[in-house]
């Protein structure tokens, strides 16, 4: 296996192959709709064009295993904070190694963009990607919590009342 830099005309197709995966499993009731996928088509073309950000892709003789999408943003203190916005693992490469060498190595891109810490979110159910990112060196720094909302039907809207 070999980690490199995405190549746009090269890599996109098989990229946004795995896209539907990497939301549809994290997000319930989540559809790559054709609309989502040319999104993600664009922000691929402008991260190949942002030296803030880096995608790097794991292949072998079978083609692209998976891929990493960094990110570098400038915090107030001056700090350069990197990001792993991204990463998924095709499901047939999945407990190979896959994800833990594309990890390492976005840890090193991000090192040599100038981060000097990496952060990143995870499905709160996805044991699996949390405990690869604590064997890591991850630890948890903060929550996210959601509610689902309810919603109106018919007249029954909020009232409001002065």
């Amino acid at each position: 296996m070999q980690i490199r830099r995405f190549d746009y005309q090269r890599d996109v197709t098989a990229i946004l192959a795995l896209m539907p995966e990497l939301y549809e499993s994290n997000f319930a009731d989540f559809v790559a709709d054709p609309e989502f996928i040319a999104r993600k088509r664009y922000q691929l073309r402008e991260a190949t064009r942002d030296p803030a950000q880096a995608v790097l892709v794991a292949e072998d003789e079978r083609g692209l295993l998976g891929f990493v999408w960094l990110m570098i943003d400038q915090e107030y203190s001056g700090l350069r904070r990197g990001e792993i916005a991204a990463i998924c693992v095709s499901p047939r490469f999945r407990g190979a190694g896959v994800g833990r060498s594309l990890m390492q190595q976005g840890e090193a891109t991000l090192r040599l963009m100038g981060a000097s810490a990496v952060h990143l979110m995870v499905t709160a159910g996805n044991d699996a990607a949390v405990r690869l990112y604590q064997s890591l060196g991850f630890e948890i720094t903060r929550y996210q919590m959601e509610k689902t909302l309810r919603r109106f039907r018919g007249n029954e809207g909020p009232t409001h009342r002065s």
